[in-house]
C-alpha cells in the first residue's frame, strides 16, 4: 500500500478518534450540577475545575469518565489547569480540557488535509491547533478581568452607598451583588456564597483576587483587611480609592486611545504575512512549495516567521504604557 495512503488513513483515524472524544466531553459536560459541588470544592479549597460530573441528578456516571477524572485529578499539572479554567469562567474540568486540546490539533491535521491535499502542512496544523486552545483560554480570562476592572470604580460606589445607608460590609456584598452587572455580580455573589458557607471574609476575597488579575481589585481586598485589622472610617477609604480607580481608568482610556494605530498595526503587520501565505498556497501550492524544498531555501520561510514575531511582539511592547 503507497506510504501517502497510509498516512491518510491514519490522519482519518486521528480525526475520527478526536471528533469521538469531543462528543465525550460534550456528553460530560452535560452531565453536571454546578451548586452543590462548587460549594464543596469551595470548603475543600479545591478549584472549580475539578468538579465532578453527574452529581445531584440521580444519573451514573460513565466508568470511563470517573476513571479519567480521577487520574488527572492526581497530576501535578491538574490543579495550574483547573485554575486557569476557573479564571476563564469555562464550565469544564481538567479532563475535558485535556480531551478538546488532544482532539483540535487532529481535526485541524484533516482539514489541512481534505482543503489542500498536501502532508507537508499536517505538523504545520498540528502545531496551530495545539497553539490555539491555551491562546483562547487565556483571551478569555484576560476579557473577563478586564470586564471586572471597567466595572470596579462603579461597584465601589454601590458600596460605599450601602455601607453608608447601615449594612455591614457582608451585606453591603450581597446588596452590591444583586445590582451589579456580569461578570461582577457572578464573582461577588460567589464571594457572598463562601462567606455563607463558613469561609471568612479575608479568605473569600483571597479567592477573588486569585480568579481575577486586577490590580486595583488586589489594592481594594489590601484596604478592606488593614481596616479589619487597625480599624478607621471604611467608607471614606473605600470612596478615595474608587476616586483613584476612575482617574485610571480615565487616563488608561486617553492612553489606550492614543495607542490604538500602533496596537492595530502591530496585528496587521503580525497577520499579513500568513494571511497572504495560505491566499498563495491555496491559489498556486507548487509555487508555494518551492520555499520548502530541502537546502538554504528553508531559510526564507524559518527567518520570514521569526522577524514577523520579533516585529509583532517589538510593537506591541511600544504601545504597552502601563498606566
Amino acid at each position: 500500500m503507497d506510504t501517502t495512503l497510509l498516512i491518510f488513513i491514519g490522519i482519518a483515524c486521528g480525526a475520527g478518534l478526536a471528533i469521538l472524544l469531543i462528543i465525550v466531553a460534550v456528553s460530560l459536560l452535560g452531565q453536571r450540577d454546578e451548586a452543590l459541588t462548587t460549594r464543596l470544592q469551595i470548603l475543600a479549597d479545591e478549584p472549580v475545575g475539578f468538579r465532578e460530573t453527574g452529581v445531584g441528578q440521580g444519573r451514573p456516571r460513565p466508568e470511563i469518565a470517573e476513571k479519567l477524572n480521577s487520574a488527572i485529578s492526581k497530576r501535578g499539572f491538574a490543579r495550574g489547569v483547573a485554575r486557569s479554567l476557573e479564571q476563564a469562567n469555562l464550565p469544564l474540568t481538567v479532563a475535558e480540557w485535556l480531551l478538546i486540546r488532544t482532539a483540535v490539533p487532529l481535526l485541524f491535521a484533516l482539514g489541512a488535509v481534505v482543503i489542500w491535499r498536501e502532508l507537508l502542512l499536517v505538523p504545520i496544523a498540528l502545531f496551530v491547533g495545539f497553539v490555539l486552545p491555551p491562546l483562547w483560554l487565556r483571551s478569555l480570562s484576560n476579557r473577563r478581568s478586564s470586564m471586572f476592572a471597567d466595572q470596579l470604580a462603579e461597584t465601589l460606589a454601590l458600596l460605599v452607598s450601602a455601607l453608608r445607608g447601615g449594612f455591614s460590609l457582608s451585606q453591603a456584598l450581597a446588596m452590591v451583588a444583586r445590582e451589579a452587572p456580569q461578570p461582577t455580580r457572578a464573582e461577588l455573589e460567589r464571594v457572598v456564597q463562601e462567606m455563607q458557607i463558613g469561609l471568612s471574609l479575608n479568605d473569600s476575597l483571597d479567592n477573588l483576587c486569585t480568579r481575577l488579575t486586577v490590580e486595583d481589585l488586589e489594592l481594594v481586598v489590601t484596604a478592606i483587611k488593614v481596616n479589619a485589622r487597625v480599624g478607621g472610617n471604611l467608607t471614606e477609604i473605600l470612596e478615595s480609592i474608587s476616586t483613584t480607580i476612575r482617574e485610571r481608568f480615565k487616563l488608561r482610556r486617553e492612553v489606550q486611545v492614543i495607542t490604538s494605530m500602533q496596537r492595530a498595526s502591530a496585528y496587521i503587520i503580525g497577520l499579513l504575512p500568513p494571511a497572504l501565505a495560505v491566499i498563495i498556497f491555496t491559489i498556486n501550492p507548487e509555487y508555494m512549495l518551492r520555499l520548502f524544498t530541502p537546502g538554504w531555501t528553508l531559510c526564507i520561510p524559518i527567518m520570514a516567521v521569526l522577524f514577523a514575531l520579533v516585529g509583532f511582539i517589538t510593537i506591541r511592547k511600544i504601545a504597552d504604557i502601563k498606566v
